[in-house]
């Protein structure tokens, strides 16, 4: 997601503290469903920002913006808000905006997935440990 308010900062932070031996008390099957649901949340807003990409152009609106030149100009404000242009920013657009959601659900997946891995490996460890306690009793 691009922009000043990027949430990828925060996300990463997170994951960091997280990753890097923060406490974190969770249930792995909720993870990995968590996991589950950011792909599909990423899947979908991908197939939307390919649709606003195809059906929302405004090419021919049949306002006679192929005559009139403030027609035209209009059909060409509307197809830059649905994909951008010269004078809408790629964030400020229905393309834009899906692909920034896809994004986002995208890092949360990457950080529900590190967090998930450091759980295991962490659980492993203890699992280890505990192994190899029991084996000098």
């Amino acid at each position: 997601m691009a922009g000043p308010e990027a949430p990828e900062a925060g996300w990463k932070a997170f994951t960091e503290t997280v990753v890097g031996g923060g406490r974190l008390e969770l249930d792995p099957a909720g993870l990995e469903q968590c996991i589950k649901l950011c792909q599909d949340h990423a899947d979908h807003m991908g197939d939307l920002a390919r649709r606003a990409n195809e059906e929302l152009r405004a090419t021919d609106l049949g306002i006679g913006e192929k005559d009139i030149a403030s027609a035209a100009e209009l059909a060409r404000k509307f197809d830059e808000k649905a994909i951008s242009g010269k004078d809408i920013e790629f964030g400020n657009t229905a393309r834009g905006l899906f692909t920034a959601h896809q994004t986002y659900a995208r890092d949360m997946k990457s950080m529900f997935e590190a967090v998930l891995a450091r759980y295991q490996e962490q659980d492993e460890q203890i699992a280890g440990t505990l192994s190899a306690a029991g084996t000098e009793l």
